[in-house]
């Protein structure tokens, strides 16, 4: 018997929709095994209203009840509820996702405002240290097209890169597998010296050549095209595990690519 996974929801309480409660429960009834759930509710305080007059920031029993307690028990979804104080919100976030063994994260990820897209400290700080991948819901239901698309770098020489190309095309297969869909995987490449190896891609990817997309040019803009042209449902990515204040301009190439799609992302890491 296929070994449940353990999803981990982060919940701001202050807002009326929980689009990442909605995909993990729409992601948990296409599994074979059902995940068991564990519901993280804690307010990131940079990114809400701190006054006494912000009616959103009081939640009694009848909310829980409706909102979250309600759709797990009309899936039949096992789950637990963790209430978070904590005034470090990222370093919670992680430290209760490693506690109950969470094989996955599942996250809002704000609108985009003026064609931008843009993530604040605590939500970078996560992509880069959890231990387990992190998914990003975006506001509308998962576009079933059939199609994941993964997002790698094969002509890299540096080490954590290719630790790093391993994980994505690990989660992408796996994403795959239980969504029924097909696996493309995107490289771009800046100039003929940079050029990745087809082969050995297909190889590692275990995919058909027609589903290898490799491209010349600006690695946001490439995956973008290719994640629009291929209709991806879900696109996977890597960031590094740097401080966000020491390597910005890897952090800016995801917020341009979610300024690009409009679809979730599966966020890992190289840790």
């Amino acid at each position: 018997m296929a070994k449940p996974e353990n999803f981990f929801v982060v919940i701001n309480p202050t807002l009326d929709r929980h689009v990442a409660l909605e995909r993990a429960i729409e992601i948990a009834n296409s599994l074979p095994v059902k995940p068991r759930i564990a519901v993280f509710i804690g307010v990131d305080a940079t990114r809400v209203v701190d006054k006494p007059s912000n009616k959103s920031l009081y939640r009694d029993s009848g909310w829980l009840e409706r909102e979250i307690c309600a759709p797990l028990q009309g899936n039949d979804i096992d789950f637990d509820i963790v209430f978070s104080w904590c005034s470090s919100w990222a370093a919670s976030v992680m430290q209760v996702a490693e506690s109950v063994g969470a094989t996955m994260i599942l996250m809002r990820a704000q609108p985009t405002v003026d064609s931008f897209f843009q993530f604040n400290f605590g939500k970078w700080n996560v992509f880069k240290n959890s231990k387990c991948p992190v998914l990003l819901v975006r506001g509308e239901a998962m576009t079933k097209t059939g199609v994941v698309l993964a997002a790698v770098k094969w002509q890299t020489q540096n080490g954590e890169q290719k630790l790093l190309n391993r994980k994505i095309l690990d989660a992408a297969k796996a994403t795959s597998s239980w969504s029924g869909s097909q696996l493309h995987v995107v490289n771009a490449f800046r100039d003929a010296m940079s050029h990745p190896d087809r082969g050995a891609l297909i190889r590692n990817a275990e995919v058909a050549n027609c589903n290898i997309h490799i491209a010349q040019g600006d690695p946001t803009k490439v995956i973008g095209s290719v994640a629009l042209g291929t209709e991806a449902e879900l696109v996977v990515v890597g960031t590094k595990g740097h401080s966000y204040g020491s390597d910005k301009i890897h952090p800016a190439k995801l917020e341009r690519l979610l300024s690009i799609i409009e679809v979730d992302v599966l966020v890992v890491n190289s840790k």
